[in-house]
């Protein structure tokens, strides 16, 4: 079967560590469209519009802001997990991360995908310094921080290098002054979506028919 993946950056590293079918051609779309979901809506459509030749078309993009609501393949159908995002996704599934979100609600969490190819509450900080000043920089960080406590890393199969990930979040945490943890991920979802099959975790549109937020309500938190 001829497949297209329309995967996020934040989830590059583990669809890799998994291992990409020689019949699945990839595209990775850029970790800066997080903060522009109406642009990656757009984006997303594009890509559809232009994989239309293959069997299957797979995206890691779930209820992330809604961007995947409204999306629409004429001919080929199109397969999508049902997840809150991409952390409930390298978790393993909505009701872990719903689990250990009770156990602590303030909790950050940092994926390599995230901290390789994302900006981190910390990098956003030293933005804010240059354009406002450290003054105004520190009151806006903690305005949209302020709720957070602990800093957790997911640790996935394939990490090479953990030592440079965990120096990264603890350079964050020290920054904010959160606790540090981590948590082992679990990639069994995301390799039932790569390997284009459906389960209860996973959403398959028909073509011809435009995924709704109803598709997608085992993946809201």
């Amino acid at each position: 079967m001829k497949i297209k993946l329309i995967g996020c950056d934040s989830t590059k590293n583990e669809v890799r560590s998994l291992g990409i079918p020689e019949t699945m051609d990839n595209e990775f779309l850029d970790f800066n469209y997080h903060g522009k979901p109406d642009l990656l809506h757009v984006r997303l459509q594009e890509l559809i519009d232009q994989s239309q030749d293959y069997e299957l078309i797979i995206t890691t993009y779930s209820r992330c802001s809604n961007v995947v609501v409204g999306l629409l393949s004429k001919r080929v159908p199109l397969l999508l997990p049902k997840t809150h995002d991409c952390i409930s996704l390298l978790l393993g599934s909505n009701e872990r991360q719903l689990s250990l979100l009770k156990e602590n609600p303030g909790t950050y969490y940092f994926s390599r995908g995230w901290l390789d190819y994302g900006r981190t509450p910390y990098a956003e900080y030293l933005e804010y310094v240059d354009r406002y000043g450290q003054k105004k920089a520190t009151d806006l960080i903690k305005m949209l921080y302020g709720n957070y406590n602990k800093a957790v890393l997911i640790v996935t199969l394939g990490t090479k290098d953990i030592d440079k990930y965990r120096e990264k979040v603890c350079q964050i945490a020290d920054f904010f002054g959160w606790d540090v943890g981590e948590e082992e991920g679990d990639l069994r979802l995301l390799a039932i979506l790569l390997n284009g099959k459906t389960g209860q975790d996973t959403v398959h549109v028909e073509p011809g028919r435009a995924v709704t937020a109803d598709m997608l309500l085992g993946g809201k938190l």
